[in-house]
C-alpha cells in the first residue's frame, strides 16, 4: 500500500518507520528542515511513559537517540493546592523505570535516520499545494504529483490534511502560559518528575540528568505579560518558585507559549485520509501525555491495518482512538480543574481520593499502569 505522510514529527515519522516495517511503501513530507540534535538541551523535551519507551525499543529506535538526550526517571509525584502529595514509584508497578524525558529533536532525528534503512521517501522543505482527495493524489511544491492508498496527517493543530478533507475541529484556550527553561541545578537530583498545584496554576519540574532540570511554569497569560519581556525579571519569578524546592540553579534558556485544547470532530474521511498526533488531538500537557496519545495513536493505526482492509481498519482506529483520546482530555480538563480549586467540596473529595489511592495498594498500581501507558 502507498501511505503519504504529511509532517514528519515526531508522530510522523513513528509513523512512517512502523508502518514502512510492515511493508508499505511511505514517503513522507515535512515543511522544515530535517531535524538535528546538536548541542545543550532544546527547550522542546516530552515525557515519553514506559510503554511507549518499549514500543521505540521494538522500533530499533530507541538506542539511536543521543545517549545525552534521553533520561529515565523512576518517580512521579503530585501535590495538590492544600499541601497533599501523593508519590508514585516504578517499585509499585515492578518495573525498570516508570518512563523518559528525550529531547524532542535527538528523538524526531533517530527516527529519520531509520528512513534510508526501510526505503521511506522523505521530502524535506516541501508542502503539498493541492490536495485531490477524490483521486487520491497530492501536488507538491517541488512539482512533483503522489499517489496513495492512504493519506495520514501529522501535520500539527493546523492541519492541512483536515483542512481539505473538511474535518472541523473543537477547542478552546485555556487563558494560560506555560514558561519552559532549562536549568543547571547545583545539588544532584533523583531521578523523580513532580508537579505542584497552585491556585494560579502548577508549576513542575522533568529531571533532564542529575544536575539537569527542565521547569515548568503555568500561569495565566496576563500574569506573563506584566513581566513586558524582561528577561531578568522572568528569571527572577522563576528562581522564587523553584529555589525552595532544588536549591541553587542558573536558568540558561527559557521560552513560552500559550495553552489550547482542540480536537478533530472526525479522525478519517474518504475512506484514505486519516489524522494522527496533534492533527487529531491537542492536550493540555500538565500530565505530558501529548506525544504519548500521538504514539499510541500509530500503534492502533499499525495494528488495524495487519488485521483488516483499510476500510475496516480506519473504521475501527477512528471509533477506539477518539473514545480513548476523549477520555484523556476530560481527565485532563477535570485535573485541571479540580487540583486548583479553592472550593471546599472539590478540594476535600480530592483529598479523599488521593488518601485511598495512596493506602490501596492494587487501586495505586492500577493508576501507575494507566500512567505508563499499559
Amino acid at each position: 500500500m502507498n501511505v503519504v505522510v504529511v509532517g514528519g514529527g515526531m508522530v510522523g515519522a513513528g509513523a512512517a518507520v512502523s508502518l514502512a516495517k510492515q511493508g508499505h511503501h511511505v514517503t513522507v513530507i515535512e515543511a522544515g528542515k530535517a531535524a538535528a540534535s546538536e548541542g545543550d538541551w532544546d527547550l522542546r523535551i516530552s515525557s515519553i511513559h514506559l510503554r511507549n519507551v518499549e514500543w521505540l525499543e521494538e522500533l530499533a529506535t530507541w538506542s539511536n537517540i543521543r545517549a545525552e538526550r534521553k533520561f529515565m526517571y523512576t518517580d512521579l509525584a503530585v501535590q495538590t493546592v492544600d499541601g497533599q502529595r501523593l508519590n508514585f514509584s516504578n517499585t509499585d508497578v515492578d518495573c525498570s523505570a516508570l518512563g523518559a524525558m528525550v529531547e524532542n529533536n535527538a528523538l524526531q532525528e533517530a527516527l529519520w535516520g531509520q528512513f534510508s534503512e526501510h526505503n521511506i521517501r522523505v521530502y524535506s522543505e516541501t508542502r503539498v499545494e493541492q490536495f485531490d482527495l477524490a483521486d487520491r493524489t497530492v501536488a507538491l511544491s517541488n512539482g512533483e504529483k503522489l499517489t496513495y492508498d492512504l493519506l495520514l496527517g501529522a501535520d500539527g493543530a493546523q492541519s492541512q490534511v483536515a483542512k481539505a478533507a473538511q474535518i472541523g475541529q473543537r477547542g478552546w484556550d485555556y487563558d494560560m502560559h506555560c514558561m519552559l527553561a532549562i536549568a543547571d541545578v547545583e545539588q544532584p537530583l533523583p531521578a523523580a518528575t513532580w508537579e505542584v498545584f497552585r491556585h494560579q496554576g502548577p508549576f513542575a519540574l522533568l529531571p533532564l540528568g542529575p544536575n539537569q532540570a527542565c521547569l515548568i511554569d503555568y500561569r495565566s497569560q496576563q500574569q506573563w505579560q506584566e513581566f513586558a519581556g524582561n528577561s531578568d525579571a522572568i528569571k527572577q519569578s522563576l528562581c522564587e518558585v523553584f529555589a525552595p524546592h532544588i536549591g541553587a540553579h542558573t536558568i540558561s534558556k527559557f521560552a513560552g507559549f500559550p495553552l489550547r485544547r482542540q480536537r478533530a470532530l472526525r479522525y478519517t474521511s474518504h475512506d484514505s485520509v486519516a489524522l494522527i498526533g496533534d492533527a487529531a488531538h491537542s492536550i493540555h500537557p500538565l500530565a505530558g501525555q501529548g506525544v504519548n496519545l500521538g504514539f499510541a495513536d500509530v500503534q492502533e493505526l499499525t495494528t488495524q491495518l495487519a488485521a483488516n482492509s483499510l476500510l475496516q481498519a480506519l473504521k475501527n482506529y477512528e471509533r477506539i482512538r477518539m473514545h480513548e483520546n476523549q477520555q484523556m482530555m476530560r481527565a485532563m480538563d477535570a485535573i485541571h480543574v479540580g487540583f486548583r480549586s479553592q472550593h471546599f467540596l472539590p478540594r476535600g473529595l480530592l483529598a479523599a481520593g488521593l488518601t485511598l489511592v495512596d493506602r490501596v495498594a492494587p487501586m495505586k498500581r492500577l493508576l501507575v499502569r494507566k500512567a505508563i501507558g499499559f
